[in-house]
This record gives structure tokens, sequence and C-alpha cells, in this order.
């Protein structure tokens, strides 16, 4: 759809070529773009202790005159940390180290009648005063866009996403993203999505889509892939109050740089009957093929149901359940939110490509909650995310704060995970708490921590709380625990860590830091702690 788009999570160290990749594809479409948009310098200003009111429509209380939206903003921010443990060693082996983070960045923003666009690239150049052999330059990059290529017919939906993520659950376990880890490493994902819809007389509207999808990982321990997918949704135009109907194909080939490939053909039937105008019950008889579990493709049918409860468009829940060939699959969705609260969770059961390579939808959970509860003030998503970006900035908080879950796998496994997120807006103050816990077991064959053990379980928490001492000055402080078990008794990880940090706007564009951070880590194989001290300045011009 041409609204449609996809959030990307931020990333790091990375050589240019990879990010600019992704951001000359959206300043071209920005050209072709530009010409539908126009430039407004009208900024969605930070947010103030009292959010704005909506009016009865839905409609935000200021509504923006200009529709088209076109913008470029750059920054730069310049960072000083002094850590105890550089290395994160254990013991008499800590060193301290002095380190400058050097950070210019550009944003890339359009809300076009053909282009929409979101595109926020950084680049790090780290500098150690004792060891230089750690200097190195780390690149921040989310992207997201969708153009029309052809008026109501032909789209394109492209993405980037490159982050630091850990390599193994069971290893050295680290957020400070300045020492240096050996478990940690770069991975970068693409996507590019061109499909059209349209008309089939009056019998059904139809949706053809193929999806080009790249990962790149720089550890020798997990491998790079690349994804092609096919897929056709037909929605039938039934009058009939009594059930309506859509049918949904997929074909999806997995190549993995080791020679590995998986291949999965999926045929489903929606059959929904609407018990009220906000309940609605389905049927989901279907059929699927692939060689996941097996060596050759093994095919079934498959059987489920699906309820879907718009209670308001503040509340609703959607609920799934179906056989499939590794036994029972299913997805719980609840949203709720009021003036001053956002309450989300998750629960979820099925095989999965990317089990816990970073987002490829999300900016992280404290981002969606608040552009979730941010959705009756500004309905447009465009200005949306420039509001919540503006909040987040105001007080403090980094959009990207999540539960320090994850590790590399290099096929296909079948993933649980359960996600409970919930921020409170006082006047001065933010509260959120982030809640995980997940399992991944192996289906067929894997590397990494799936090829040792039969099974990874993560379960942890973060808690953050802003509180702004004046209008100018926030005091946050953020705690976050994570824990990872495998099969074997040496298989297990444990990091807990605390920061707090005052940051004050020196001027309009122009935002001070000053960090205190603990950390300790604990697994079977070493164990490390670290304080580390912060300052930093941002500017955006």
């Amino acid at each position: 759809m041409p609204g449609m788009s996809m959030r990307i999570r931020a990333a790091r160290n990375i050589p240019l070529s990879r990010p600019f990749r992704v951001f000359c594809v959206a300043s071209a479409l920005g050209a072709t773009g530009l010409a539908h948009a126009q430039l407004n310098q009208d900024a969605i200003s930070s947010a103030a202790p009292e959010l704005p009111a909506a009016r009865g429509d839905g409609e935000p209380a200021a509504a923006v005159a200009q529709k088209r939206f076109f913008s470029i903003t750059p920054s730069l921010s310049l960072d000083w940390m002094w850590t105890d443990n550089i290395r994160l060693q254990t013991g008499d082996s800590k060193e301290s180290d002095f380190v400058m983070t050097t950070r210019p960045g550009l944003r890339f923003l359009a809300d076009g009648d053909r282009l929409k666009a979101s595109v926020d690239y950084s680049l790090s150049r780290l500098s150690h005063a004792r060891d230089r052999s750690l200097d190195r330059n780390q690149n921040t990059l989310d992207a997201t866009g969708s153009y029309e290529l052809v008026e109501n017919f032909a789209f394109v939906d492209f993405s980037g996403n490159i982050s630091q993520q850990t390599v193994s659950a069971f290893g050295q376990r680290s957020d400070n993203d300045a020492a240096f880890n050996a478990n940690r490493t770069e991975v970068a994902t693409y996507r590019l999505s061109p499909y059209v819809r349209g008309q089939l007389g009056d019998f059904a509207s139809y949706q053809a889509r193929y999806s080009r999808l790249s990962t790149r990982t720089k550890s020798q321990l997990a491998l790079d892939y690349d994804s092609n997918d096919m897929s056709l949704v037909l929605n039938g135009n039934s009058q009939q109050r009594v059930f309506s109907w859509s049918v949904d194909l997929s074909h999806q080939e997995l190549d993995y740089s080791n020679g590995l490939s998986f291949e999965s053909d999926r045929a489903r039937m929606f059959l929904t009957h609407p018990i009220t105008p906000q309940l609605a019950v389905s049927v989901i008889p279907g059929w699927e093929s692939n060689n996941y579990a097996t060596a050759e493709k093994d095919s079934r049918a498959t059987i489920g149901g699906r309820v879907n409860w718009a209670a308001s468009d503040r509340t609703s829940l959607s609920a799934l359940l179906e056989k499939r060939f590794f036994g029972r699959a299913y997805s719980v969705d609840f949203e709720h939110r009021t003036p001053r609260t956002a309450w989300r969770y998750s629960n979820s059961r099925d095989a999965s490509v990317t089990p816990n390579q970073l987002g490829t939808t999300s900016l992280g959970p404290l981002y969606d909650l608040l552009f979730f509860q941010f959705a009756s003030v500004e309905p447009d998503p465009i200005r949306r995310a420039q509001l919540v970006q503006s909040f987040l900035l105001a007080n403090g908080l980094n959009g990207n704060t999540n539960v320090n879950l994850g590790f590399l796998t290099s096929a296909v496994s079948l993933a649980r995970r359960q996600d409970l997120s919930f921020t409170l807006l006082g006047r001065r103050d933010t509260l959120t708490f982030l809640l995980s816990q997940s399992e991944n077991s192996r289906l067929l064959q894997n590397s990494g921590d799936l090829a040792d053990s039969n099974f990874v379980r993560q379960h942890g928490f973060t808690i953050t709380y802003s509180h702004r001492l004046t209008p100018e000055s926030t005091l946050t402080v953020l705690g976050t625990q994570s824990r990872a078990s495998g099969q074997l008794a040496l298989q297990s990880s444990t990091l807990r860590a605390l920061n707090v940090s005052l940051s004050t706007r020196l001027g309009k564009h122009t935002t001070a830091t000053m960090a205190l951070r603990r950390a300790q880590s604990n697994n079977t194989l070493s164990s490390y702690s670290e304080t580390a001290v912060r300052g930093g300045i941002s500017l955006q011009f």
C-alpha cells in the first residue's frame, strides 16, 4: 500500500558502502518524489509535559494544513567516555581507556503524494587514547520507504537494517558499543519489495508481491543468506454479511553461504464470519510443503482458526491457532492505550528464518509504544514519527531501548517468544517496563548455539525512568538484566547493567549529556565488571 512502510532499527560498525546503498536509493527516490512534495519548515516541537488534546473526530487539535512534507536535517555529536575495562576482561586483566566518538549524521524525511520515506544515517568514529588498535568506524542507519510507481497499481517498499548483534547467547554479553567484545558482530539486512494491486472485476481484489532480502554478517560463526519471497493475496468482494473470504499463496527460497538451501510453499484460505461489527472469527484450511525439518520436502494439510476483536481504536485483540508440520503454531497480540498509558502483549510460536536477528520492522519497543500511544494525537504516520522522536529527545529517552536478548543462527528454527511492554506518561515523568522471554529449538540442522544445544532459552527485563527536572533538563535511570541458558550446564550467560544520565538542552538545537554506567556479566567461561563515565554534546542544524 502506498502508505505502507517498515521501520528499521539502528546499526553500527560497518563499511560506508553498505549503508550508503540504502541511503542513495532513498535519496534517488526522494528526488523523484520531490515534485510531489512541498517544503515545510514547521517541525513538530519537543513534547511538553501535557500532551496535546485530540478532537472528537480523531484529528489532532493542531492539525497541519500542509499534507506533503520534505526535510533534510544534518546533525553532529561528540562523546567522551572513560571505562575501567575496555576489553571486558576479568579481575587483574582489566584495562582502562578513554574513548572519543565523533558522530556526524543526516536525517531525510519525505511524505509526498508518491514517496513515503525516512532515512536516518550517522557515522561514528571511535578513537581510543591508549589502545589505538581498537579505533574503528561504526555506522548507524534507520531506513524505510515506500514509493508509488504507477498510480493505484504498482508500488515498491524498500528498507535497510545494519546492527551490532550478539553472536552466541552463551558468550560474553555487552550493550556498550565502545567496548571491545568479540561476541558482537555487524549484521546488515536489505530488503526490496515491488508489488502490484488491483481489482478482478467485481469478484475480488488482489495483491501480488515479490521480496528480495539479503543478510550479511562479519562473523565467521554465522552465515550470510538470501531470501526470495513471492506471494499472491486475493480478497473476495462478496457483499454477503454472513462471511467473507481471502486466499493467501506464498513461495519462499532461502540460500545460505555454506550451501544449505530451504524451500517452502504455502496456501491458506480465510473464511471469516463477523459476529458483531467489532468481533470476527475465521476458519483457516490450508496446505504447506517445505524441507525445514526433513531432508526432502514434506507436504501436509493444515487447519486453524483466528479471532479478531477491535473493541475500539484504543483496544484490540487478535489470536490465531494452527496445526502445522511441527505441531501447534499460534500468535496472540493485545494492545490497549489510555491518554497516559500504553500496553502491549504478544505471544507466538512458529518456524522462524531469523529468530533473533534484530528488528526488520521496528525501531524498538519504546518507540513502538509511543508511536501507538500518540495515534490519537497525530494520525499521520510520518508526522507521528517526528512527534515520537521529539518526545524521546526532550525526555532523554532512546527508542531503541529493549531487552538484551538475541543471537545469530544459520538455519530455520522453531521459535517461541513472549513480550510485554508498558509505558506511563506523567506531567514530568515517564516510566517504561519491558519484559521478554524466548525459546529457540532446532528443527533439522543448524550452526552456532543450536548446533551444540537442542534449544536456547532467554529471558530478561528493562526498566526505564525519566524525570524532567526543568523544561530543559532530564534525569534518566535505565536498569536491565538478561539471561540465556542451553541444554548443557555450561551453556549459560547473564548480564546486569545500570545507567544513570543527565541531559540538558543548551539551546534550540544543542543538547549536552552526562552519564554513569555499571555493568556485570557472568557466564561459564568468563565474567567481567565494568564502570564507565560518559559525557557528550549533540547538535541538530
